[in-house]
Order: structure tokens, then C-alpha cells, then sequence
């Protein structure tokens, strides 16, 4: 498949027109910016729709840098304690929005050319169910309490939807220009901010402080859950890697792999180790399917090689975090009292809690959004509400049983394809594309009470872009190199 450059997506005038409409844009938003803000937005935004109609590929691609290397920059700037509204404007709100008016403007571009929007008819499906459970919410809040409801559920389905849009901007790119290797380098380029600021925070002792005497790191995340979680898919990426690579880039892989187990460590976040585990073990196990028990045994020798390693390295700090486990009644006064114990033990209260004021309206739910409202265990840190701390609660607490029961398939239906996806791809590509699809499952489904991967939005970009980019290798050529 050859390139495709922006001229294979229609003229829709003549060169002087489009000099001409540029010109009379550009000038009615300056003129637009004296007179008020919103008419320049507006202006700013036709002149975006004539550009992204004339050269979609670079929309495209810049919809993908930002997806893929600026989004884990910008939960840092991000900061609920200060009390800002649903709707305050930060760098990672602006950029959700960006992404989300582009993605809306390239899918009338391509709907023009008759281009297809999804990768196939089950990640359509998989993804209107997300939709459905998120517009059941919105209904709910905004019947229930009224303005307040309805801010927080149209942030929530705007925050989702904007996603999606990442995922099929990075899709349409990745697909359209072939730029595999480019866009991994976006996603490791990405990456180096956050793991940059998490060494400066493990030197300084400025990370992120909830437990006495204990510093996590959490790089320019709004949590070491968060960070911990946006590190989990490159080590199974890097780990993955190992089979089909020699010499110095499989110790690079290695390397690369231990030094990421250690930082996951640092930042304290029992699930997201145990993430890490579950998605060392679900990798292998998903190819023996596509490369047989052979290749199967080989890929456990190598995690289980990568295992001993990361236990030796990191062994100790896991010990601890575990040890400090606590399941008696201390715990369970100290969740009611809304001081964040370090225990497994609140986490069952919290759901206990959600799960008893969830079945006053048990069919749709609350709201989108509701749970950092109305949770009556709030925290000693910053005086706001905790959030659910699993999915399946949150969505059953903000949706009702229509909510989670449609988010539950959604999960279901996606790691279903992202596994189908996966073993029709060949080449080496196949081993990563093995490794997100593990990831989804070991983030998504198999560690439940992995902190709601649903509301890390970097995460989840993360997450979808990685697919998004394996999701574009071609199935009719799968062994290609690009």
C-alpha cells in the first residue's frame, strides 16, 4: 500500500478560491478576536474545517501527535482541590476538545469520500454499547439533579467521546500513511516527560505523599495509580519484543523492561502490579492459539526469565507494599472517618457504600459523574468525595444495572477484537499487537479492582492509540514491514 497523499481526498475549488477563502477567514477572526472570544472561537474553527477538508492527512497526524505524545504531559496542570467547575479550561480539556472537533470534522471527510469510520463492524458495536451506557447516565443525572447532573454527564460523555476520536484519528492515520515506527516513536516520545519528572520526584522526594513516611512517584499524572497504569502496556510492549529481536536491541528491550518494573514499583500501586503480572502471564498465553505451543513455551521462558529479574530488582518494595495489607476493624473505622487507609479493606467499604446508595435507583443510576459528588466517604487530603476505585461499580452506581451491564459487554466485546485483531496479524508486528491485547485484558477485565482505567483518560489514549496503531496493520499483508 503506497502512501496516500492529500489530493486523493477530493479538490473542493480551485487554487484562487481556497487562497481567497483562507485570506477571509484569517481576517474574520482577527476581527472576530476585538470583538468577543466566542466569535473568534467560531472563526478559528471554520478556518480549521477548510484546512482539515483540504489536507487531512496533516490534520491526521497532528490529531495523533497530541494523542500520543502531549496527552501524558498534561494531567499535572489538572487539579480538583481547587475547586473548579466541570467545565474549567486546562491544557488536557483543551486538548480533549481539539482532538474531538478534528476527529469530528475527518469523519465527515472521510463519510464524503465514503472511507470507512470503523476498523470493522465489531469495534463499532463494541463502542455504541460504551456510548449507550454513558447516555443512559447523562439521562439520569440530568433527571435527578437537574443542571448539576447534567454538567457532570455531558463532561463525562464529551470526555469519553474524545477518546474515541483519539483512537480513530490514530486509526485513520497509522492506516492511511503507513507510520508504524513513526508512531510508536510518538508513543515512547511521549513518554519521556513523565518518566523524567518521576526521577526528579524519586531524587527530590516530591512525589506524591497519602501513606506516613512513603513518597510515590507519579510523573506529571494525577496519581501514582495512573502512572503506574500508563507503564504497564510498554513493559508488556518491551517484554513482548524479546522473541523477535537480537544483540543489542533485545538487551535495549530488556533493559528498558526491568527499569519500567522498578518505577511501577516506586510509585506503590498494588494494582498496577498485579496488572503487570496477570498481562505477563495472558501474553503468552494468547498466542499459543496463532503460533502454536512451541512459541508458546519459548514466550514463558522469556517472562518467566523477565519475572525472576523484575522480582530481584524490585522484589522488596513489592514485599512491603503488600505487607502493609489490613483487614480489621482499624481499617474499616478509618474509611468511615474519610481518611484514605492504605488497605484493601476500604476499598470493600467504599463499594459497599456506592453499592447501598446505587440501589436507590437501581435501573439507571445517578448520573455521569455523580460518584465524586455524593460518595459520603470523602478525603482527609483535599475534602472531596473518593471515587469508586473499580468500573463495575462506578457504572452501576452512575447507570444502574442498564449502565453496567452495557459497559460489561463493551469491556467484553473489546478485548475481544483487540485478541481477534491480534492473531491476524503476522510479522513482528504480531507479538506487540499480543501485548496491548493483553493489556486491555489485564487493565480492563482480569484485575478488577485496578483503579478505574475508565476515568485515567490519559491512560486510556494511551491504550487506544497503541491499538489504534496495531489495529492499521494491514490483514492481507500482515508479515509486511513498514
Amino acid at each position: 500500500m503506497s502512501r496516500v497523499s492529500d489530493d486523493s481526498w477530493g479538490v473542493l475549488a480551485s487554487p484562487g478560491r481556497r487562497v481567497l477563502a483562507k485570506a477571509g477567514l484569517v481576517i474574520a477572526v482577527a476581527a472576530g478576536a476585538g470583538v468577543s472570544p466566542a466569535v473568534a472561537l467560531v472563526g478559528l474553527g471554520a478556518v480549521t474545517a477548510l484546512w482539515v477538508w483540504q489536507r487531512p492527512n496533516g490534520a491526521l497526524e497532528i490529531a495523533a501527535f497530541l494523542v500520543l505524545a502531549i496527552r501524558p504531559s498534561l494531567d499535572v496542570f489538572g487539579e480538583r482541590r481547587f475547586g473548579l467547575g466541570p467545565f474549567a479550561s486546562n491544557p488536557a480539556v483543551v486538548l480533549g476538545l481539539v482532538v474531538l472537533w478534528l476527529g469530528g470534522l475527518l469523519v465527515l471527510r472521510r463519510g464524503s469520500i465514503g472511507a470507512p469510520i470503523w476498523p470493522d463492524r465489531s469495534a463499532r458495536t463494541a463502542h455504541l454499547l460504551l456510548v449507550c451506557a454513558y447516555g443512559i447516565a447523562v439521562v439520569s443525572g440530568t433527571r435527578l439533579y437537574g443542571s448539576v447532573g447534567a454538567a457532570e454527564g455531558i463532561r463525562e460523555f464529551f470526555r469519553v467521546v474524545s477518546v474515541l476520536a483519539g483512537f480513530l484519528t490514530v486509526w485513520w492515520w497509522a492506516s492511511t500513511t503507513l507510520a508504524y515506527k513513526r508512531a510508536w516513536g510518538y508513543l515512547v516520545g511521549g513518554a519521556i516527560v513523565p518518566i523524567g519528572v518521576s526521577l526528579w520526584q524519586l531524587q527530590s522526594g516530591g512525589g506524591f505523599s497519602d501513606i506516613a513516611g512513603m513518597y510515590r512517584i507519579q510523573g506529571t499524572f494525577s496519581h501514582p495509580n495512573a502512572y503506574s497504569q500508563y507503564l504497564v502496556p510498554f513493559v508488556l510492549v518491551a517484554v513482548a519484543g524479546l522473541a523477535n529481536r537480537r544483540g543489542a536491541i533485545r538487551l535495549l528491550l530488556g533493559a528498558l523492561a526491568a527499569a519500567l518494573t522498578l518505577l511501577i514499583a516506586l510509585s506503590y500501586t498494588r494494582t498496577a502490579i498485579v496488572a503487570l503480572v496477570v498481562g505477563l502471564i495472558v501474553v503468552p498465553l494468547l498466542q499459543t492459539h496463532r503460533l502454536g505451543f512451541g512459541a508458546m513455551m519459548r514466550a514463558i521462558g522469556i517472562v518467566g526469565t523477565f519475572a525472576l529479574v523484575g522480582w530481584l530488582i524490585a522484589g522488596n518494595l513489592i514485599r512491603e507494599r503488600f505487607s502493609t495489607l489490613s483487614l480489621g476493624r482499624a481499617a474499616i473505622e478509618a474509611a468511615q472517618a474519610g481518611e484514605s487507609e492504605n488497605s484493601f479493606e476500604w476499598r470493600l467499604v467504599n463499594w459497599s457504600v456506592l453499592v447501598q446508595l446505587g440501589m436507590e435507583h437501581p435501573i439507571g443510576g445517578h448520573g455521569a459523574g455523580m460518584t465524586t459528588i455524593l460518595n459520603p466517604l470523602v478525603s482527609a487530603g483535599n475534602g472531596l468525595p473518593f471515587n469508586a476505585h473499580d468500573d463495575f461499580v462506578r457504572f452501576f452506581f452512575e447507570g444502574g444495572v442498564i449502565g453496567v451491564v452495557l459497559y460489561g459487554l463493551y469491556a467484553v466485546m473489546l478485548c475481544r477484537w483487540a485478541v481477534q485483531r491480534a492473531r491476524s496479524v503476522g510479522g513482528d508486528h504480531a507479538a506487540t499487537a499480543f501485548a496491548v491485547a493483553g493489556s486491555f485484558l489485564a487493565l480492563f477485565l482480569l484485575t478488577g479492582g485496578t483503579t478505574e482505567l475508565s476515568l485515567q483518560t490519559a491512560d486510556l489514549y494511551q491504550l487506544y492509540g497503541m491499538l489504534g496503531v496495531v489495529a492499521a496493520v494491514p490483514l492481507r499483508r500482515a508479515g509486511a514491514r513498514r
